[in-house]
């Protein structure tokens, strides 16, 4: 007897909607936008495009859909956008004094990020470029957006980028407040309004900015344009204090990171997602050495400019941008300063990360 009669028309009623291409798109609209609201509540950063992977993982399990290319094309362009215009005369005037320090040890977390990727490739067995950008330190939502152009498998890069956000984020709270208990507010406070945003600005600059920046990025071949081209393009137009809006709608960018999600998702199975779980182990040793690395990076950094080892850990935190800015504020740490090394960090790894990801890719051949 079926102690639930009524669960199996449920069940055949959200079989037939998912029979056709427009349901699962439905489908997968809906879910991701459910799905999205709850991470939400969770405070997990970027949650459209977490919600965005695992909604469409589950929509490939039950047939996939063909994703258009320009979907991704568009999510990247908005979201470089969203980066090029944190890029404010507040958060950069916070780190203009130390540019060197901030470039040395920028720097070597670019090159503790290569060699925990070429260690993953080589244990893990993937492509190096796979293992590059798996483990680049920063910018998760842009690297997995331009992962597919780097022959790349976009489905492991955004599952390992995320593992270490959420290891960051897991981390950033309790480090606070059993490593640094006893520090004491720094005299830099967030200075400032919140960003106006303004929405026929937002959609002037993605409508003509964002095409602008890509046409002029394929013009002089920067690597991955889609992202890079606008993202330059807002960064010029935000420091010439130039820009239609100081951000972008949260809406707008929301649907930029469900756009990026669908992309990693869509090209995951179950069985692919089977395959990656004996990657995890290794990926979580590899990524808990890097964390423990960069923060011994930031202390250095913290005592060459003069700032407290609490600022200097949040400002070379592997990523969770938004997190450690967060934890610097309830803190009363130097939030200006760590937002400016992050922004800095990011930059870099946006500009660097890709092309030297092609290079190697030539050079080792795949697997």
């Amino acid at each position: 007897m079926n102690p639930n009669p009524r669960r199996r028309p449920l069940i055949q009623h959200f079989l037939g909607i998912t029979a056709s291409i427009t349901g699962r798109w439905i489908v997968l609209i809906l879910g991701s936008l459910l799905l999205s609201y709850c991470f939400t509540l969770g405070q997990i950063p970027a949650a459209p495009l977490f919600a965005g992977v695992i909604t469409a993982i589950a929509i490939n399990s039950l047939g996939g859909l063909t994703y258009p290319r320009h979907f991704s094309r568009a999510g990247q362009s908005i979201l470089g956008m969203a980066i090029g215009l944190m890029f404010t005369s507040a958060a950069l005037g916070a780190i203009s004094g130390h540019w060197l320090p901030i470039l040395l040890v920028t720097a070597a977390t670019l090159i503790l990020s290569l060699v925990s990727g070429l260690l993953f490739s080589r244990w893990a067995q993937i492509k190096a470029s796979t293992g590059l950008l798996s483990m680049t330190a920063g910018g998760a939502a842009g690297i997995t957006a331009i992962a597919q152009e780097y022959d790349a498998d976009v489905g492991l890069v955004a599952i390992m980028q995320y593992l270490r956000v959420i290891l960051v984020m897991a981390s950033l709270p309790l480090v606070v407040l059993f490593v640094f208990q006893d520090h004491h507010a720094s005299p830099f406070a967030l200075a400032g309004k919140l960003p106006e945003v303004s929405w026929g600005g937002s959609l002037l600059l993605i409508l003509l900015g964002g095409p602008i920046g890509i046409w002029l990025a394929r013009k002089i071949h920067i690597t991955a344009p889609y992202l890079l081209g606008p993202l330059l393009v807002t960064l010029l137009l935000t420091l010439l204090k130039t820009s239609p809006t100081q951000a972008i709608p949260g809406p707008i960018l929301e649907g930029a990171y469900l756009l990026i999600g669908w992309q990693a998702g869509l090209q995951l199975s179950m069985r692919r997602i089977r395959q990656h779980f004996r990657l995890i182990p290794r990926a979580l040793l590899i990524i808990i050495v890097l964390n423990l690395l960069c923060a011994l990076l930031g202390i250095f950094l913290a005592h060459l400019v003069g700032v407290s080892d609490l600022d200097g850990y949040l400002a070379t935190a592997p990523g969770a941008l938004y997190a450690a800015v967060a934890v610097s504020m309830a803190a009363h740490g130097n939030v200006l300063f760590v937002l400016g090394v992050h922004l800095m960090r990011l930059l870099m790894m946006l500009l660097i990360m890709p092309p030297l990801a092609r290079r190697m890719l030539k050079a080792v051949g795949k697997p």
